[in-house]
């Protein structure tokens, strides 16, 4: 749902409006990222697990090596994606039907009552918006009475757009080719949710009714528009990443991420809790976890790729693998 209501078009700037930053560029190529290496105590067989730490966001124009990388997928009899959630309807719904629900959906993406942005956020919050707002979707008046979910979804999409950024899919874009060309089975752990398609007009018209809690998924989106705004620190940390560098990625400010907070404004609405349970984040976790082990048990040799903030937090993925009793030795 969010993914649809954020994709729309970028306005272009007007004349005389202030000039967007210079996008951020790397130039050059380099050696590709660490790996992690995790294996179970007294495996007599030797199995061995390495993860790639999807990076934060880098240039498009960049180039990293991926030759070790490739090296060691290729050795690999399974590749490990991180989990997904999806909802489905328990029947197709065809292209006539999903246009007929389009004014429907382009409605929930508007505040309830027709309120603007100003009235619904702190003015301090707000201030910093119009200084994003310019910078990235200039005049655009009509995103002023979005949802601040949808308002912080466009402001994002047109800042990687106009940074020439790119976030995710930079190890899959490789070992994808290489696990299709090379018939590497794909793991993707998946949690599915099934809504009735009778009842999605009457979920839509629920959900625009519905107030949502998304004040900080929107503040922390304006966090990391700003902080994207510092190309120096962007750089150092594309190259600490190509180049597996994760001493200078651990100094560097964590680049700010809010996927946690806008899913859980979404997660956390009565039309969501109707359909998706309450412990949602737990399943996620601990359903790529079991993944995990099950890989390391049948095969010799698993390669998985997951978003690195989700590796390396305090709680993710390496954490809760070492409480398991795995053992894990950092990248060289």
């Amino acid at each position: 749902m969010c993914a649809l209501f954020g994709a729309t078009p970028v306005l272009a700037q007007t004349p005389g409006e202030e000039a967007p930053l210079e996008e951020v560029v790397v130039t050059g190529e380099f050696p590709g990222p660490g790996m992690w290496r995790v294996t179970r105590a007294a495996d007599a067989q030797h199995h061995v697990l390495w993860i790639v730490g999807d990076p934060p966001p880098l240039p498009k124009r960049m180039k990293w090596k991926s030759k070790g990388v490739e090296a060691v997928a290729l050795g690999a009899q399974e590749i490990l994606r991180d989990t997904s959630v999806s909802m489905q309807p328990d029947e197709k719904i065809g292209v006539f039907r999903g246009m007929t629900l389009l004014p429907a959906m382009l409605k929930a993406r508007r505040n309830p009552d027709e309120a603007d942005l100003d009235e619904l956020l702190p003015a301090d919050l707000y201030a910093r918006w119009l200084v994003q707002k310019k910078r990235y979707l200039g005049r655009d008046r009509a995103v002023e009475g979005w949802r601040p979910l949808f308002a912080a979804a466009r402001l994002r999409k047109a800042a990687f757009d106009d940074l020439k950024l790119r976030e995710g899919g930079v190890v899959w874009d490789v070992i994808g080719k290489l696990a299709t060309k090379n018939r590497i089975r794909v793991t993707a752990p998946s949690l599915r949710f099934t809504f009735k398609r009778s009842e999605v007009r009457t979920k839509l018209k629920e959900f625009s009714r519905e107030s949502l809690a998304d004040v900080d998924c929107f503040s922390t989106t304006l966090d990391l528009t700003e902080a994207l705004a510092d190309g120096d620190t962007q750089n150092a940390r594309a190259r600490a990443w190509a180049s597996g560098d994760l001493a200078t990625l651990a100094r560097l400010p964590e680049l700010p991420s809010p996927n946690l907070p806008c899913a859980m404004a979404v997660l956390n609405s009565q039309v969501a809790q109707e359909v998706i349970p309450a412990d949602i984040r737990e399943q996620v976790i601990v359903l790529w976890l079991d993944a995990v082990e099950k890989s390391l048990a049948a095969n010799q040799t698993t390669f998985a790729i997951v978003p690195l903030v989700k590796l390396t937090r305090p709680g993710g993925y390496l954490a809760r693998l070492r409480a398991r009793g795995l053992l894990i030795e950092e990248p060289n």
